[in-house]
């Protein structure tokens, strides 16, 4: 079973594991790249309206959400206990059954930080062989040497992580030169991933203070911290639209208060 989500201009696809295992099969065994979009909070409220953003969007083919704050108004506990997708965590879940062994994966990351910790993040939950080549951005590599590096490798899966609006201006450059099954685009995601998974110095490993640092560090990121933001920023969406409203209304009537003083 599948629904939408409409969440502050955006319309997010709601699947429960059964669907959302039958689309990943289908992309895999399919001719040609299918896009994947993990969105955030984050992402919602700064691109709402932008134009690159909301053009790749519209030719997605699945827009997921990967975090589960941006559900706060859709009783996003009620849909996971309904065996939904509701975040990151559960799309990790929901890929697991799938027989991924010969699947091949491609890394497009931002810079070696973000490798360094998606790289473990990945090698926890999917095979280390799977994976046939890595690329950062801060590398340096041009468009041309990064597509002619995946298509060399021809994987399966490519997961895109990149700043500010750069992976949908590449992938509505690219998207038609890569020779792949599904590309999952988790660029607002993966920042998540790593506060959730933050480094511990040696020297409080050492002391046993680790997971006393791994809480207070995640403290900002808990879904309860961030459903406080999410509230703030749906009041602030609702009223602006409410402005708008009331602003097309007023350009409404005076436009037809002339056209009547014209008759």
């Amino acid at each position: 079973m599948s629904t939408t989500a409409h969440i502050m201009g955006m319309d997010i696809d709601l699947l429960t594991q059964e669907t959302f295992q039958s689309q990943m099969i289908g992309y895999l065994e399919e001719d040609g790249l299918n896009v994947v979009h993990m969105i955030s909070l984050d992402y919602i409220d700064t691109y709402e309206k932008n134009e690159i953003v909301q053009e790749t969007l519209s030719e997605a083919d699945l827009i997921l959400p990967g975090e589960k704050t941006i559900l706060s108004a859709h009783h996003v506990d009620v849909l996971e206990m309904g065996g939904m997708c509701v975040d990151y965590r559960s799309i990790l879940e929901f890929m697991k059954p799938i027989d991924l062994s010969d699947k091949k994966w491609y890394l497009v990351l931002r810079d070696e930080k973000e490798a360094r910790v998606i790289k473990r993040y990945f090698y926890r939950h999917f095979s280390r062989e799977n994976i046939i080549g890595i690329r950062t951005m801060d590398s340096g590599v041009t468009d041309e040497a990064l597509i002619n590096d995946i298509n060399t490798g021809l994987p399966d899966i490519v997961l895109l992580s990149m700043d500010s609006t750069g992976q949908e201006e590449w992938l509505l450059e690219n998207k038609g030169k890569i020779n792949a099954k599904l590309c999952v685009v988790g660029g607002s995601i993966f920042p998540l991933i790593i506060r959730d998974n933050v480094h511990i110095p040696k020297w409080l490993k050492k002391l046993h203070l680790g997971g006393v640092y791994r809480f207070f560090a995640r403290i900002p990121y808990t879904h309860f911290f961030r459903k406080r933001i999410f509230n703030r920023q749906m009041d602030d969406y609702i009223t602006k639209k409410k402005i708008e409203g009331s602003i097309e209304n007023v350009k409404t009537t005076e436009a037809f208060g002339e056209s009547k003083k014209e008759d």
